[in-house]
């Protein structure tokens, strides 16, 4: 029976099936925080131990399927909820979501969670989220080595979309930002900026054309004592000849982390740019065989473009960061060419050569990577879950076994998502957290990783603390404060 559209749905309909969404959500959320402590205790057990696996993250990677940060997330969290056994417990009991308990965690300690767990029930979670944000930062903001610590998390990383498309994320002391903003605003402004065809949002495409003619006028302006000898600043782009011909439309013509680009773009590039000829034998470069030991610079290009990443499953590294090795050792007669050579970062090609897993050839070319009594590494063939026993079945089933009382109004917001003053908000429950933690055992104290108190005057300038409870109904609207 096919499923109903959203225009299909009467009202009734429509109110069921949402009643049923927020029920079945607080089941999601009571499974995760369950997987959350289960993972925390796994870690600390070292249970994640194996044949070439680095943390308990690989581990999930492999087992879950699961990626590094959701990983990072979901561990962190584990951990943090050990000592707030409030906050904990309605996890537990589906009436904070992840996104809730993430928020809190960036300003609940054992000695205020009670104050913080009261917001979280309250607000709505893109509330609870900007809250917990401007208190954070206002606690952050004149904490003794925050300069410091600003400095140790700042970088820049780069992410490839499933569209091509290449995301810049920065971290950036608010000094460096603010220069950075103002020289794209400066260029962005300017007549001098070449034309381009107008983005969808016009003001961030002209920005972002600013940034790319401010590094184009770095790299050409640059001394070379900071740029390196010429050609050490280097875009590789792996294209056949009869792609830019025409001959050959379906051949390679991808940048050398394999993200695609058109021909047109290839030919534009190849205007401005040094061009390498390799020659290839069944579209693999040319090997030097056993004359040499180690890869060619031009093999390590190939292997790069190839892998992409280490070899070994599940682990992230850049291929750009690994080394080449031989499948078949070289002393053992393998050929130093590209079929017998793979990536592994560091960490894996010396457990390799410590005989922590072998690497076999298997059918059409794949490798197989398994522990030294052959036990396969790669993740877990599982058969699909049966819907009429498995999934959401199955989670409700457990949680009514364990006495759980969950239904559609179990993780709704008790403010029913009403608004209210977000800065109010934030400087009443600021002040209160500050209380609780004043009253609690020094034992308490010790868990405290808030810096000094955040005053009325840092988060909302002219607002001085009163009882919290009392402010608290002045800045949430009326009827917006559930039972």
């Amino acid at each position: 029976m096919a499923q109903p559209t959203l225009r299909q749905l009467d009202e009734d309909t429509a109110l069921e099936l949402g009643r049923q969404l927020s029920e079945l959500s607080a089941h999601i959320q009571a499974a995760q925080a369950e997987f959350a402590l289960r993972l925390a205790a796994f870690d600390d057990g070292a249970g994640w131990g194996g044949a070439g696996i680095r943390s308990c993250a690989h581990w999930l990677s492999i087992e879950a399927g699961l990626d590094s940060h959701t990983s990072g997330d979901l561990l962190r969290i584990g951990h943090a909820l050990a000592d707030l056994p409030l906050i904990r417990q309605a996890f537990t009991g589906g009436r904070l979501s992840l996104d809730k308990v993430r928020a809190l965690l960036r300003v609940a300690t054992p000695a205020d969670e009670e104050v913080w767990l009261e917001l979280a029930l309250g607000a709505d979670a893109a509330q609870l989220v900007r809250i917990c944000r401007e208190v954070r930062r206002s606690m952050d903001a004149d904490a003794p080595g925050q300069t410091d610590e600003l400095l140790a998390r700042r970088g820049l990383w780069t992410r490839v979309r499933e569209d091509g498309m290449h995301r810049l994320v920065a971290l950036l002391p608010p000094e460096d930002a603010g220069l950075v903003t103002a020289a794209l605003e400066a260029v962005a402004r300017s007549d001098a900026l070449p034309p381009r065809d107008e983005a969808r949002d016009a003001w961030a495409g002209r920005r972002l054309d600013a940034l790319v003619a401010v590094t184009e006028h770095a790299l050409g302006s640059a001394p070379e004592a900071l740029v390196g000898a010429p050609g050490a600043v280097q875009m590789v782009v792996h294209v056949d000849v009869g792609v830019l011909t025409g001959e050959q439309p379906d051949g390679r013509c991808h940048l050398e982390d394999g993200t695609p680009i058109a021909a047109a773009t290839a030919r534009r590039l190849g205007c401005d740019a040094d061009i390498i000829a390799i020659t290839e034998k069944d579209g693999l470069p040319i090997d030097v065989g056993r004359k040499r030991r180690l890869f060619t610079l031009r093999q390590r290009r190939a292997l790069q473009s190839r892998d992409l990443t280490c070899r070994f499953p599940g682990c992230p590294v850049p291929a750009s960061r690994t080394r080449g090795h031989h499948i078949e050792e070289w002393w053992l007669g393998g050929r130093t060419d590209i079929a017998n050579g793979l990536s592994l970062c560091s960490a894996h090609h010396g457990r390799l050569h410590e005989g922590a897993f072998r690497v076999q050839r298997v059918a059409k070319g794949e490798l197989r990577f398994e522990t030294p009594d052959g036990v396969e590494i790669a993740p877990p063939r599982r058969p699909p879950l049966d819907s009429r026993t498995g999934g959401a079945v199955r989670l409700r089933r457990q949680h009514r076994e364990r006495g759980m009382s969950i239904g559609p109004a179990t993780p709704v917001a008790g403010w029913g998502g009403e608004r209210g003053d977000n800065h109010y908000i934030a400087d009443v429950f600021s002040d209160a957290a500050y209380d609780a933690r004043a009253r609690a055992p020094s034992v308490n104290r010790l868990h405290d990783h808030h810096r000094d108190r955040p005053t009325g005057a840092q988060l909302v300038p002219g607002r001085s603390g009163e009882a919290s409870h009392e402010r608290l109904v002045q800045a949430v609207p009326f009827g917006a404060h559930g039972d």
